[in-house]
C-alpha cells in the first residue's frame, strides 16, 4: 500500500526560495514505489496551494513554484495543480506531512502547532523544540543553563534599540565586553540571512539596523578567531538518537553566509573533519546534551566552533536543516553509510513513532 506524503514547502519567510530548492531534492529522491507525493506549496502570502499527486521527479525546481488555477505542462500531471490545500484531506489514513519549511513560519514551531491541532503525523521537531531552537537567545540560555559551552553574546530587542539610553548601554557592554570580530545576528533566523560581520566600531549600528530588518530581537556574538566551523548531523527519537561523522565548512571567506551557502555552491566541505578523537567525543557528547534538553526529534545538525587551542564552543541548532544539493545534512548522512532516499525513508519512520507516541500520552487526558 502506498503512503500519501504530503510536501510542504515555500512559505512567509526570508528563506523561502531554499525551502523550494530542498523540496527538489525530496522530489528527486524519495522512493515514488512506495509513496504518492503531494506538492503543497506555501506562497510569500501565507496561500497553501496543492498540486496533482507526482509518481516521478519533476523536470526542474521552477515547477514548483505553484500559482492558483494553472496546470504546469507536467508529464505525470492528470488533473489541475494551484488548488487551495484543503486541511481534511491530511487527515486520511496512511498520511504523513514532510514540512520542508526553514525559518520562521515553518520551522519555528508555528507549522507544527497546525499540524498538532490537525492531528496528523509529521517529519521532525515539535513545537517546543523548533520554537527553542529557532530562537537564539532562547537557545543559548538553555545552553547556558544546561552548562554547555559558548561565546559570549549580548542581546537587545526593537523597543529598547529605540530608546537612546538603552541604545547607548547596549552598545557599551558590547564595546566594553566583547572581543572582535563580532557578528550580529536577528535572533530568529537561518541560512546566515541577516547576518553582518563587524570589525569595528563604526560598522556595529549599522550591522544592528540590517538585522533588524529580519526580527524584532537580535544579538551580538563574539568570534573565535581562526575557528574552524564543525557540524554534525543526528537522527533518531530520544531513544533512539544516532549521529553522523563530523563535517568541517572549508575557509574560503570570512564567514559561511547565504550566498556561499545556496547560490554558488562552492563551499568546500570536508568530510569527515580531521579531528583528534578526543574532539570528537565531546562534539557528540554535546551534541547530545543539546539535544536532549531541547526536546529534539527526528533530526537536527548542530553546529560548533572549535578554536586553534581546541576548545569547542556550540553555536546553534538547525530543526530543518537544508536539503539542496549544497546542504551539509544529507552530505553527512551520506558519507556515514545512509543516501538520500533511505534518509527520507527514516525521517518519515520517525515521524510516525513519535506520532504514536503523542497519541499514547493523549489517551490519558
Amino acid at each position: 500500500m502506498h503512503n500519501t506524503v504530503f510536501l510542504l514547502y515555500g512559505g512567509v519567510s526570508s528563506e523561502h526560495d531554499v525551502s523550494v530548492l530542498s523540496a527538489r531534492s525530496v522530489v528527486e529522491n524519495i522512493y515514488y514505489e512506495y509513496h504518492d507525493l503531494v506538492p503543497v506549496y506555501i506562497t510569500k502570502q501565507g496561500r497553501f496551494l496543492s498540486g496533482a499527486s507526482l509518481t516521478a521527479p519533476l523536470p526542474d525546481s521552477t515547477s514548483l513554484y505553484l500559482e492558483e488555477g494553472s496546470t504546469p505542462q507536467w508529464r505525470q500531471a492528470k488533473t489541475s495543480v494551484g488548488v487551495p490545500l484543503d486541511w481534511r484531506r491530511l487527515q486520511a489514513d496512511n498520511v504523513i506531512v514532510f514540512p520542508m519549511l526553514h525559518g520562521t513560519n515553518g520551522e519555528d514551531g508555528t507549522i507544527q502547532g497546525w499540524l498538532e491541532t490537525v492531528g496528523v503525523p509529521y517529519v521532525g521537531n515539535g513545537v517546543r523544540a523548533s520554537a527553542s531552537a529557532m530562537d537564539k537567545i532562547i537557545s543559548k540560555q538553555i545552553f547556558a543553563d544546561a552548562d554547555l559551552p559558548q561565546v559570549p553574546y549580548e542581546w537587545i530587542d526593537d523597543t529598547a534599540w529605540k530608546m537612546q539610553a538603552a541604545r547607548t548601554d547596549f552598545l557599551n557592554r558590547v564595546k566594553g565586553g566583547l572581543l572582535y570580530p563580532l557578528y550580529v545576528k536577528p535572533a530568529n533566523a537561518g541560512s546566515s540571512i541577516g547576518i553582518t560581520r563587524v570589525m569595528e566600531d563604526a560598522k556595529l549600528a549599522d550591522a544592528i539596523d540590517f538585522a533588524f530588518h529580519y526580527d524584532d530581537r537580535i544579538l551580538v556574538e563574539q568570534g573565535v578567531p581562526n575557528a574552524r566551523e564543525i557540524e554534525l548531523a543526528l537522527l533518531g527519537n530520544r531513544d533512539d538518537l544516532n549521529m553522523s561523522v563530523p563535517g568541517e565548512i572549508g575557509k574560503t571567506r570570512s564567514f559561511y553566509d547565504f550566498n556561499a551557502k545556496f547560490v554558488e555552491g562552492q563551499t568546500k566541505l570536508i568530510i569527515p573533519a580531521k579531528l583528534p578523537e578526543e574532539t570528537t567525543s565531546q562534539l557528540e557528547k554535546i551534541a547530545q546534551t543539546a539535544f536532549m534538553e531541547l526536546s529534539a526529534a527526528g533530526l537536527c545538525r548542530i553546529d560548533f566552533f572549535v578554536s586553534d587551542g581546541g576548545d569547542v564552543y556550540i553555536n546553534e541548532v538547525q530543526t530543518m536543516p537544508g536539503f539542496t544539493q549544497y546542504s551539509m545534512y544529507p552530505y553527512l548522512w551520506q558519507h556515514t553509510g545512509i543516501n538520500y532516499g533511505d534518509l527520507l525513508e527514516e525521517l518519515m519512520t520517525l515521524g510516525q513513532k513519535q506520532f504514536d507516541h503523542r497519541r499514547n500520552i493523549e489517551k490519558n487526558y
